[in-house]
């Protein structure tokens, strides 16, 4: 027999074999060799009595040693296959009872290590979920807003150099009118010469008129003068015939220029009156000369300015362009940022359903999750701190990962009087959401009857259906609903 491979049970019942053997041996050799008398027979009974003596204490040692390590044994067994699904009682003595404490203090902190790791797995599986979706959804508008912000780039593009040309046009358009503007200040010039000169021939017309009075006066003179020789010479008879005819061509030369100088008056007259009324022309085309002049100015100035706002503008569209190009770079990094975090996202939801698998090997039983009675007692607990403490010490507890409202997969959140989730034990990202929004997978409006439960019966039960977050399926559940004044909180457990 190989005894170094052997049980310790084998082990201490050969050694204790070996002893009763011995004792046996060695009263048996007493007997032989002692007298046949009255110690013979002491020899014996003594002899007998340690061979009782050796198979009682073999008995006890058996009992007392044997007996507790198996059930050690069966302990250790039971955590190595897994099974921590039920506490058992140490029973023992000494240091075997330690032993036996101990692998029961072993089982539990592994029970409670085990309910953590898979509550824990659960709560970043269902993060995980949730981010995964908010990537989801923010990878698709970033791939708008790139395709926006690209379509938006090559639109500034196209309106910066309209800009650019406009700047241009502006820039060339002001040199026009500064052109134009010095063309109409040397028309206006040359009107004011022109009025100057049309008040010269004004002068200078009505001088002629002046002179022609004098001539026609003169004519008229001469008339009568020659008008008095021809009656002087009728007088002198035959000696003035001479002087008569002298003085009729005097007469008709006279009424000749008499006759000219009137038509020439005429004629000055109606050239006076028609410089008169170009003279007015001309007034009035050098003010409207003057009116153009400052118009072309504040044109100008116009000008000027527009240039200026169209060159500044030009640059500002520039800049705005550089810009929109800027984030549209920045958003093709975010756009791969966003795609690098959904992998990481959804590696790390892999990991922690292969973390949730690694420790499924552990059975805990019934006691891995929470019950009726567990989730009433959290509501209840909850409600007391509600009302012991008020909403912001309660809110803290309900968030506290290691406090008194969150146990293994119990957990609690409330809604308030505006039908908006306050507080939510493992997810903070709910807080906010419109309830009445809220559907389980057979779309029943579930936190829509809790509410209604809450703030009509003050408490009770509401079943709906949940998909786990780890295994996606889609189980029972059931939750214990208690109003404290505007605060309705819920607590569920899976039903099983």
């Amino acid at each position: 027999m190989n005894l170094a491979n052997a049980s310790i049970r084998v082990r201490l019942r050969f050694s204790l074999g070996i002893l009763l053997s011995f004792l046996a041996a060695m009263t048996a050799l007493a007997l032989f060799t002692a007298a046949p008398d009255a110690s013979q027979a002491m020899i014996a009974g003594t002899g007998a009595a340690m061979l009782v003596a050796g198979m009682l204490c073999a008995w006890w040692l058996s009992h007392s040693l044997i007996a507790p390590l198996q059930e050690a044994i069966a302990i250790a067994r039971r955590m190595a296959e897994g099974d921590i699904s039920e506490p058992f009682s140490a029973r023992g003595h000494g240091e075997l009872l330690e032993l036996q404490q101990s692998l029961q203090e072993m089982s539990e902190r592994m029970f409670q290590i085990v309910a953590k790791v898979r509550s824990g797995t659960t709560a970043v599986a269902t993060s995980a979920g949730f981010v995964n979706g908010d990537n989801t959804a923010l990878s698709a508008r970033t791939e708008t807003q790139a395709s926006s912000l690209e379509e938006t780039a090559s639109s500034m593009e196209e309106l910066t150099s309209t800009v650019r040309q406009n700047a241009d046009n502006a820039r060339q358009a002001n040199q026009l009118v500064a052109s134009a503007a010095g063309s109409a200040v040397k028309g206006g010039r040359v009107v004011d010469d022109v009025v100057a000169t049309m008040g010269s021939i004004k002068d200078s017309s009505r001088k002629i008129v002046d002179i022609i009075s004098v001539i026609d006066g003169i004519a008229f003179q001469t008339n009568i003068l020659a008008l008095n020789a021809a009656v002087e010479a009728a007088r002198a008879g035959e000696q003035g015939r001479g002087f008569a005819v002298v003085a009729a061509e005097v007469r008709t030369l006279a009424q000749r220029s008499a006759s000219a100088a009137k038509e020439i008056k005429t004629l000055i007259g109606d050239s006076v009156g028609k410089v008169e009324a170009g003279g007015q022309l001309v007034d009035e085309a050098g003010r409207a000369m003057k009116e153009i002049v400052t118009s072309v100015k504040r044109v100008e100035d116009i000008m000027s300015e527009i240039a200026a706002a169209s060159a500044e503008q030009s640059s500002g569209i520039e800049e705005i362009n550089k810009a929109v190009m800027q984030i549209d770079g920045m958003t093709q990094q975010n756009a791969t940022l966003v795609e690098q975090s959904a992998k990481t996202v959804v590696s790390l939801q892999e990991q922690a359903v292969q973390l949730s698998q690694a420790v499924s090997v552990f059975d805990l039983g019934e006691r891995e999750f929470g019950n009726a009675e567990e989730a009433q007692t959290l509501i209840e607990r909850g409600c007391e701190i509600l009302r012991t403490y008020g909403k912001q010490a309660f809110f803290d507890e309900v968030c506290n990962p290691t406090g008194q409202l969150i146990d293994r997969d119990l957990y609690l959140s409330a809604c308030d009087d505006t039908d908006r989730i306050v507080v939510h034990g493992t997810l903070p990202r709910l807080v906010g959401i419109d309830g009445k929004a809220v559907k389980d997978p057979d779309g029943k409006h579930f936190i829509v009857e809790m509410l209604r439960i809450g703030r009509t019966q003050g408490n009770g039960w509401v079943d709906y259906k949940f998909v786990h977050p780890v295994t996606k399926e889609v189980m029972p559940k059931t939750a214990y609903v208690c109003a404290v004044g505007n605060i309705v909180m819920t607590c569920g457990f899976y039903k099983r």
